[in-house]
């Protein structure tokens, strides 16, 4: 029986979940910033420069308020009808975590204000979609990025169901490949159930595979690095359930040789994980140049494991 693993969505920190929500109550409302006087003197505050001070600074707030520049966007499903209550994520370009999170409205709305000018990754993630993933650079006063079109999973559950949670299905036959024919072929690999062999190792403290790679992936000339988080939890949950695929020992031992030997002098452990691989689309593969590999722009890892329905560290 697998493990039932309901883990949040795969790249949102604890800061996220914690967020998340009062964003979505947030930006349901209009915008409005009222200024009240500071209160009259009391023998509690009476001669108190903090009264003052606190008053004074909240006025020289409201230019940045209203003059910050901004992002916003639209998700929409195939059909196209618009999807609200979807968390988006806001990653600055050469940071490892977002570091910002909204919800769509019932329009499938969007919008980060105030932020400063540079470049940002978009992240957006909803069970029984794939994934999207889009670079803003930010100059001027509002950003928009349009329309973002999300698909559908090929073989999940419909939007409807919820790819993050195991039900009791049957084990098909899955491809067995290491971490970075993966990546390199995500048309071939991507929202599906897979069998994966890759270092074991944590990214924010979550877990994740990764492995040295001749290519990696990049969205808006940016690379991203080799990496596919899991879900909380899937490690300590030690589960050997992996399909029914002939030779399967021997396969994980070779790929398990094959990861140790291009993984340098580093120790680590090879791990093997089974389950329902999510890359974004809006990624393209490219080869590494010099050290890029190495340096990606953006250290978040670009993949995730929707859910894991079989973990087994390999020697």
């Amino acid at each position: 029986m697998p493990s039932r693993l309901t883990p949040p969505y795969a790249f949102l920190s604890h800061a996220w979940k914690k967020f998340a929500p009062n964003c979505a109550r947030q930006n349901s409302k209009p915008f409005s910033l009222k200024l009240r006087p500071p209160p009259a003197p009391s023998a509690a505050s009476e001669g108190s420069i903090l009264t003052g001070v606190n008053w004074l600074s909240i006025v020289f707030l409201v230019p940045l308020l209203m003059y910050g520049q901004s992002i916003t966007g639209k998700i929409v499903d195939p059909i196209p009808l618009p999807l609200s209550n979807v968390p988006i994520g806001l990653l600055p370009v050469g940071g490892d975590w977002v570091t910002r999170s909204t919800r769509t409205d019932a329009n499938g709305a969007f919008r980060f204000f105030p932020i400063e000018p540079g470049d940002y990754v978009i992240v957006m993630r909803e069970s029984g979609f794939q994934s999207q993933v889009r670079v803003v650079h930010v100059s001027s006063a509002e950003t928009d990025v349009g329309t973002l079109k999300v698909k559908l999973f090929a073989g999940c559950e419909s939007p409807i169901g919820n790819c993050n949670t195991v039900v009791t299905p049957a084990w098909p036959e899955a491809p067995v490949v290491d971490l970075c024919e993966a990546l390199k072929t995500p048309d071939r690999y991507a929202s599906k159930l897979i069998v994966m062999v890759g270092m074991l190792t944590t990214v924010r403290g979550w877990p994740a595979l990764t492995a040295s790679c001749d290519s990696m992936l990049a969205s808006g000339g940016l690379t991203w690095t080799n990496a596919v988080l899991l879900p909380e939890g899937a490690v300590r949950q030690q589960s050997p359930t992996f399909p029914n695929v002939p030779g399967l020992k021997k396969k994980l031992a070779d790929l398990a040789a094959v990861v140790t030997n291009t993984s340098g002098s580093a120790p680590a452990k090879v791990a093997a994980v089974y389950g329902f691989l999510d890359i974004p689309d809006g990624l393209q593969v490219v080869p590494c140049n010099d050290d890029s590999c190495t340096r990606p722009h953006i250290r978040m890892p670009p993949a995730s494991f929707l859910r894991v329905d079989g973990f087994q560290e390999l020697k």
